[in-house]
């Protein structure tokens, strides 16, 4: 099978990278992510490429091609090729020697096959020579035909190898998936769902905000809620009321999905449960404050005029605040929303030394004089 020519294949940069490496047609293949997402349509975002070399060679190439080289992760195999302000990990082709569910000990291979065989899924062990020709061992083409998510090989000898498996499976089945899956695929997630407790926090946090950024996610988290994956990730058993709303809520307002949002709506607005989720997970300082800032908002039952929030929250924050409280029952008018994306952000124009010339003393006196102008006006500007 061959894949029409497209922009992203034949660049300047790709092809300087393919006359660097000898043989390249048959010795280096775009691979995975980008091969697959080529197919459907999709517009490619990282470009990855496979090699039969070994790193130390592409590296000598690569130099000799004047083409700047990173070695971001020789043991496994990992060099980056940076031209034309881009970079292209190429990866030698490998086999897992040893795995322990979180890390794989690798050797070095020159069979394709054998590189395709250790891949977690059929649509991501697509290999794609530079004339365009497919390399498709496990059937991937067809998977993604049928919208059909499959193991390589055994699912549960593919997921022990590395449990983050699991929630890269309910990420491409948020994408891809058009039919339920097989009761033997159903049965290696529930059995294997306790391996996720030996993922880092950080592994995780990427990959469970990466499933909660796709448009629709629902059928995942049903899945992940039915497996006992869902409780074991987000201490969530169930599917509340609140995040079927939400997602529907986003669905027929045209609202561009924000991950952080979700999560606080998935678990239901705990805040046992989003301390836990934080720590667990080592989510940045920033993710934390905006999250702890959204928890603030909800709680806040007064009525606060929404020009309040919008000064000194933000107008993302304030969205997200919106969205949530319309999806815990909160009665909102929908048209607020408007009000929320039209607004903009004036800077208080008074400042501490204005007071002081008014005769105020400098000290705590003009902090509250100063809060309380503020306060006096922003609920003066017009909404619109």
């Amino acid at each position: 099978m061959k894949l029409a020519p497209q922009p992203w294949m034949t660049t300047s940069a790709i092809k300087r990278l393919f006359k660097a490496v000898p043989h390249s047609q048959n010795t280096m293949r775009f691979v995975g992510g980008c091969v697959r997402d080529a197919f459907i349509g999709k517009p490619v975002q990282d470009i990855d490429l496979a090699t039969s070399y070994k790193p130390e060679e592409i590296i000598k190439f690569l130099k000799k091609a004047d083409i700047k080289v990173i070695p971001t992760g020789l043991t496994h195999g990992t060099v980056m090729a940076v031209l034309e302000g881009e970079g292209f990990e190429i990866t030698t082709l490998r086999r897992d020697e040893e795995t322990d569910g979180r890390r794989a000990v690798v050797v070095f291979t020159d069979n394709w096959e054998e590189d395709a065989a250790r891949r977690d899924f059929t649509f991501n062990a697509l290999y794609l020579k530079e004339n365009g020709e497919i390399y498709d061992p496990w059937g991937g083409i067809e998977d993604l035909k049928q919208g059909v998510v499959r193991f390589i090989g055994d699912a549960d000898r593919r997921i022990q190898e590395d449990y983050l498996r699991l929630l890269r499976y309910f990420r491409f089945y948020a994408r891809f998936a058009k039919h339920a899956p097989d009761d033997k695929t159903l049965k290696a997630l529930t059995d294997n769902k306790k391996g996720l407790e030996k993922i880092s926090g950080e592994r995780i946090h990427s990959e469970l905000l990466r499933l909660l950024k796709n448009k629709a996610p629902l059928k995942s988290l049903e899945i992940m809620a039915q497996t006992g994956i869902l409780e074991v990730v987000t201490y969530q058993k169930d599917l509340n009321p609140s995040i079927l709303k939400l997602l529907t809520l986003e669905q027929e307002i045209g609202l561009t999905p924000c991950p952080l949002t979700r999560l606080y709506t998935l678990i239901n607005y705990d805040p046992q449960k989003l301390d836990r989720i934080i720590k667990s997970y080592k989510f940045s300082n920033k993710e934390s404050k905006w999250l702890y800032q959204l928890q603030s908002m909800i709680q806040d039952d007064s009525a606060k005029d929404i020009r309040l929030r919008l000064h000194f929250q933000g107008k993302d924050l304030t969205r997200a605040w919106f969205t949530a409280a319309l999806s815990k029952g909160n009665d909102l008018p929908l048209d607020l929303l408007k009000t929320i994306d039209n607004w903009q952000y004036r800077p208080f124009p008074v400042t501490g030394q204005d007071l002081m010339k008014q005769g105020f003393k400098e000290g705590p006196e003009i902090g509250k004089e100063l809060k309380k102008q503020e306060l006096d006006w922003v609920l003066k500007r017009p909404l619109a």
